[in-house]
């Protein structure tokens, strides 16, 4: 744990303070503390994702050559759309605490969504292109498998 989130600045010395309780010596410059920030780092935009299936995937009678993700399009709104979904469609035991961005189901949502095709289409991918997909809509939701833990 980071202790230096607990420590106290000292407070800055103003112009014409006394700067010891014991002198009567008044300091001559003021001290100017600038607050420390750090800068969010924003990953610079990325164009969509393109996902050529073959052969062609085929559901619900209808044939699937490519999909389209734009993962860069996402807005707050839609992770909220997708997490209602969620909700609505994953049946969670009485004592289990379900985190969203956990399973499998609530990226494979946000996958369709994203390419506006029924959830089932991400479902029925085979392995080579599921599971590459999935840590793209890790990616775009703030995580990453290859992230380093340090």
């Amino acid at each position: 744990m980071d202790t230096t989130l607990h420590q106290q600045r000292e407070p800055a010395i103003k112009l014409g303070e006394r700067q010891n309780n014991n002198t009567d010596e008044v300091v001559e410059s003021a001290v100017e503390i600038v607050p420390e920030f750090r800068e969010l780092q924003i990953e610079p935009p990325q164009p969509p994702l393109r996902m050529t299936l073959n052969p062609p995937l085929e559901y619900d009678g209808q044939q699937y050559k490519e999909l389209i993700f734009d993962f860069d399009s996402m807005n707050g709104k839609d992770f909220i759309r997708a997490e209602r979904e969620f909700t609505r469609t994953y049946k969670a035991d009485k004592d289990e605490m379900v985190l969203p961005e956990m399973k499998h189901q609530y990226h494979a949502i946000i996958a369709a969504h994203r390419a506006n095709v029924p959830v089932g289409v991400i479902l029925k991918l085979p392995r080579r292109y599921y599971t590459p997909l999935r840590v793209e809509v890790l990616k775009a939701c703030g995580s990453s498998p290859d992230e380093d833990k340090a």
